[in-house]
């Protein structure tokens, strides 16, 4: 964040920093605000008393700094004042709210009303200097993560092999195309990933997403597995009988913050998280809906391919339809199946449950146990389509030893 001073004075009477305006309500806090002004060199003038009322009465839409704190403590009507602030600060700045409740369901409903953080009183420097370099960080996060490729991994049915397919792609991009890649299974209670290549799950994937204002690298670092060198895996196995709350805000910063570290993400989304996560979708650069061969697969790609349209989604989406083969029956042929799509599907994933028996027990990707079966060619192509990965191309025995010939060229003379 700069330090010049801005052209807001207009509207609160003298020259203040553009970046940051803290509006509260008792003078402890209104001191830690001028005491993190003078840490960053901002104008004193930059906090001021009254709290949200005095956010709300002062701050016009369009004319908004970058950070605004808004103190709710006093407020009679908090949901209401928050919601009308968000709506003068406008999407490109932030909010942060300061109150009194140290429950997580407040910070929560904060999040939900649009806020990006919010503090408990009593205030002090450290937090509040922390939570508003963390705006730096974030968009820094999200540049990140705009220049790495995000492919979320749909199976519109269940038993298909979406995390099959997820997780073999997160394997070939590590190992073979030696890609730094994250693999991101959200079935927190059922995922498999980490049990399909054998190794434990991260003990803190779970606090990760439920407190995304304190996610940073080491917070991270702690929810993280390490499979080789260049996979992450985060997956858990939470009780069934705990409802835990994904939001869309804390998927963002998960996805802003790895992404600083590794430049292919793969997103495992069960299809029960898929109208609460329009945000992942349309962000997405690839999204891939995997199906059987039914005609409740062609019903449900084409729901959420329309469904996807009106989230105008960034990316593309490819169809795929998997356990395909003579040891299982279709239930409707591909023609039919792609008639039914209005289009070809892009890939076909062969059914093999020998290899896929064999790797589930030894905990194993296909790529260790079977490199050069069909269903590991399929998965291949898949992965360099979506990693935008070209193989080098080898050099020629006679290129790599020193004093080469040509091998002596053999047909007819002409």
């Amino acid at each position: 964040m700069g330090n010049a001073a801005s052209n807001l004075s207009t509207l609160f009477g003298t020259q203040v920093c553009e970046d940051y305006m803290a509006f509260v309500d008792d003078e402890h806090s209104l001191g830690v605000s001028r005491e993190v002004c003078s840490a960053l060199d901002w104008s004193a003038d930059a906090s001021q008393d009254g709290g949200i009322t005095a956010a709300l009465e002062r701050i016009e839409p369009g004319n908004s700094p970058k950070v605004v704190l808004a103190d709710i403590s006093k407020s009679i009507d908090p949901d209401g004042d928050i919601t009308r602030l968000i709506r003068k600060v406008g999407p490109n700045n932030t909010l942060i709210i300061l109150g009194t409740s140290n429950d997580v369901s407040v910070f929560r409903k904060m999040i939900a009303l649009g806020a990006k953080d919010y503090l408990v009183k009593p205030l002090t420097m450290e937090v509040l200097k922390d939570a508003v370099e963390n705006v730096d960080r974030q968009a820094q996060a999200f540049q990140a993560a705009q220049s790495g490729r995000l492919t979320v991994v749909v199976g519109v049915r269940g038993g298909v092999g979406a995390t099959t397919i997820a997780t073999n792609m997160a394997w070939i991009m590590a190992n073979e195309e030696k890609l730094g890649t994250a693999l991101l299974d959200l079935d927190l209670h059922f995922g498999t990933s980490t049990l399909s290549l054998d190794i434990e799950t991260g003990g803190g994937f779970r606090e990760a997403l439920e407190n995304p204002h304190r996610l940073d690298k080491l917070f991270l670092d702690s929810a993280i597995v390490k499979d080789g060198d260049k996979l992450a895996v985060l997956g858990t196995e939470e009780p069934i009988d705990e409802v835990i709350d994904l939001s869309e805000e804390s998927i963002d910063t998960l996805i802003g913050e790895i992404s600083q570290d590794y430049n292919q993400v793969i997103v495992d989304l069960p299809r029960h998280l898929l109208p609460t996560q329009g945000a992942l979708l349309a962000s997405a650069d690839t999204v891939i809906l995997i199906s059987d061969q039914s005609l409740a697969g062609i019903r449900d790609i084409n729901r959420i391919t329309q469904a996807m349209t009106s989230l105008q989604t960034k990316g593309r989406i490819l169809k795929i339809v998997s356990r395909v083969g003579s040891e299982r029956a279709a239930q409707v042929s591909k023609a039919d199946f792609e008639r039914g799509l209005n289009e070809k599907v892009d890939y076909s994933v062969p059914e093999e449950p020998k290899t896929l028996t064999i790797c589930a027990n030894a905990g194993k990707a296909i790529g260790e146990v079977a490199a050069k079966s069909s269903i590991a060619k399929v998965l291949r192509e898949l992965s360099a389509d979506v990693s935008d990965y070209t193989e080098p191309q080898k050099k020629g025995l006679f290129k790599m030893v020193p004093g080469g010939k040509k091998k002596k060229e053999v047909g007819p003379k002409e």
